[in-house]
Order: structure tokens, then C-alpha cells, then sequence
């Protein structure tokens, strides 16, 4: 579940399908790609950390990416994207509990801004949408946000990748595990920050910027943005670190049976807790892969 407004977006983005004192890290220490190996390991493993939709124009995949993946056996990312029963399951839970609209939680003038924005964007507005929790409405404005109209999923990309080289896929966390950490933030600060994204004109700006952070491969500063949102400052352990935790433990079999090209949001590589740090107090040489 990566600062888009101080809200959810930016998780959204970098953290979810993100803390300690940031650790600076030299410029050739900057990559989105880092090789595993050591700690007994037979065959070397690959980090890489992804955004999970952004513009078809500026998706970053070159040949040390694809190289890495061709030369492992399985694709681990957060969840199982080739499990045929994974949309069944993400809307069975993305309605609200008793169908409840979230306009009833809502003032009048909020709910009129939220209400235009889904009707111009998709056709219906907030009695037909509103049971949907806020979370799936966020995820629903940040994509009609986007500075462009065709965006692509580095998960989707992976996923057929693997699908076209025979490779078997694997979630490190169930669907209902992550989209239940939602449930979790309580609902008034989510509709605040929705409501956040449709008043606003910051968005645009915000999510350029935090783009040209992920194409910099700059993962201090990737982190930085993060780290500034509000429901990171609040919901760190939730969202971030026990899950880092972990997968780092999942990780760490997986590794033992097979070489595995790791793909995961951007925002979990770094910091004290990231999954490079955690991996490397386990006894893992990790080293940045630079084109």
C-alpha cells in the first residue's frame, strides 16, 4: 500500500498492490534495484522497489531490470497478482460494513465536492459509490489525478512477464491482511484527506514531484516524502515496519529455495527499518544494481 497532499495517496502509491531517523545514503548507493546475495545463500536473489501505477511514459524498465528478472526463478511481490480469485476478493472487501454510505459521515459541502468529482470522473456519484470504503475511493481520484491517460502497473508488467517465462508468483501478504490495515486508520482522518484531494489544486504538482523522486532512484529522498505524510506519522507500524518485518522473514525462505526477483513499493526499501537495512542485519550483502 508512495507525499501526494500529506494523505493517503502518497501510501497508496508506494506502500500498498510506507520510521526511524532517515539514513543518508551516498549517491551510488541510489537504485530501485538491489542484488541479494551471502548469508549462505546459493544463488543470488534481486530487491527491486516499484510505484505501483504512473504514467505509461515515464515507466522506468531497462536492461539491468530485465536482466535480473530473467535470471531468477520466481516473482515474490505483495500480493499473489496472478491469483484469478484476487479481484473477487479485493471487492467482497472494499464495501463498507451494512452497505453504510459514507455520506452520512460527511458535511454537506464535502460531500457535494466529492460527489461532482465522481460524477464527472465516472459517471455515478456518491449514493451509487458511497458504500465503498474510503480507501477504494481514494485509490478511484488519485488514478482520474494523474497528469496523463494511460498509466501502466509494474505488478501487471511482472506478473505477465513471469506468466511469459513460466515463473510461478507469490504474495508476500494476503489481500484481506492489506486492505484491512485500512480499516485500521480510522475513517474520519481518510475522508478528510479524500476530501483534500478533490478541493485541491496541489495534487498534480505533488505527484509530479514524486515521481521525478522514484525515476531518480533517490531512495533517501523517496523516503523523505513519505515519511512527511500525516497517516505515515500516525500509522507507521501498521503500514510500514511490521510489515517490513515481516517479509523480510518471508523473504528470507523463499531465498533459501529458489533465486527470487523481489518486487515491492518503493517506499519499503528504505530507512532504518526498510527492507535493505532489515536484511542486512539478517546477514545479507545487499548491493545497489546501477545501469
Amino acid at each position: 500500500m508512495i507525499k501526494l497532499l500529506k494523505g493517503l495517496g502518497i501510501v497508496l502509491l508506494l506502500v500498498t498492490c510506507v520510521f526511524a531517523p532517515v539514513k543518508a545514503q551516498s549517491d551510488d548507493q541510489s537504485s530501485l534495484l538491489w542484488k541479494i546475495s551471502g548469508n549462505g545463500l546459493t544463488e543470488e536473489s534481486y530487491l527491486f522497489g516499484t510505484i505501483h501505477i504512473i504514467c505509461s511514459d515515464e515507466f522506468l524498465m531497462d536492461d539491468r531490470i530485465k536482466n535480473a528478472f530473467q535470471s531468477t526463478d520466481q516473482l515474490v511481490m505483495e500480493l499473489d497478482m496472478s491469483d484469478p480469485d484476487l479481484q473477487q476478493k479485493m471487492a467482497a472487501i472494499s464495501i463498507n460494513p451494512g452497505m453504510r454510505n459514507i455520506q452520512e459521515d460527511m458535511d454537506a459541502e464535502d460531500a457535494k465536492a466529492l460527489d461532482d468529482f465522481l460524477i464527472k470522473s465516472y459517471g455515478a456519484g456518491l449514493a451509487q459509490l458511497g458504500v465503498l470504503k474510503p480507501f477504494v475511493l481514494t485509490s478511484m481520484v488519485m488514478i482520474k489525478q494523474l497528469p496523463c491517460e494511460e498509466v501502466v502497473s509494474y505488478e501487471e508488467f511482472f506478473t505477465s512477464l513471469a506468466t511469459d517465462q513460466k515463473k510461478p508468483v507469490k504474495g508476500l501478504e494476503t489481500v484481506e491482511y492489506q486492505m484491512g490495515i485500512f480499516d485500521q486508520i480510522p475513517a474520519e482522518l481518510q475522508l478528510a484527506e479524500l476530501v483534500k484531494m478533490v478541493t485541491s489544486d496541489e495534487s498534480e504538482a505533488e505527484f509530479e514531484k514524486m515521481v521525478e523522486t522514484y525515476l531518480s532512484e533517490d531512495l533517501d529522498r523517496l523516503y523523505a516524502i513519505m515519511k512527511d505524510s500525516d497517516s505515515m506519522v500516525k500509522y507507521q507500524d501498521i503500514m510500514l515496519d511490521n510489515r517490513n518485518r515481516n517479509w523480510v522473514t518471508e523473504m528470507d525462505s523463499s531465498m533459501r529455495n529458489s533465486s527470487v526477483f523481489f518486487a515491492v513499493g518503493g517506499g519499503h526499501l528504505a530507512g532504518e527499518n526498510g527492507i535493505i537495512n532489515l536484511l542486512r542485519r539478517a546477514g545479507y550483502k545487499m548491493e545497489p544494481v546501477k545501469n
